[in-house]
């Protein structure tokens, strides 16, 4: 993680923050964890909830730290983002369903 900060973020970095906040949840968790690049700020709730676009799955401080630290998301997920034009698109509850057997694990 620490490779992927960046003094500044991409041109539309917040229409990509925007897209991030508005996934789908798929996960929701009340636990609170360290900030992993900055261990002396205060722990921040619900980390490890997760969610998706229906194509990529994300964890809810990754808003955090592409807001915070500028970090890069893999190439073709920003692309993914603008062909999409930055709008999440709306995640059946099949898929929903298919993501939590088939990429998390979780029998349903």
């Amino acid at each position: 993680m620490r490779d992927a900060v960046r003094p500044s973020g991409e041109p539309d970095e917040s229409s990509i923050l925007d897209y991030l906040r508005s996934g789908t949840g798929i996960w929701s968790e009340m636990s609170a964890g360290p900030d992993v690049l900055d261990p002396d700020a205060p722990d921040m709730t619900g980390i490890g909830s997760l969610y998706t676009d229906g194509t990529w799955l994300w964890r809810e401080d990754l808003t955090y730290d592409v807001a915070t630290y500028h970090v890069a998301l893999p190439n073709e997920f920003v692309e993914h983002i603008r062909t999409l034009e930055y709008r999440a698109p709306v995640v059946s509850e099949s898929r929903l369903v298919d993501i939590a057997e088939n990429d998390l694990g979780i029998s349903m």
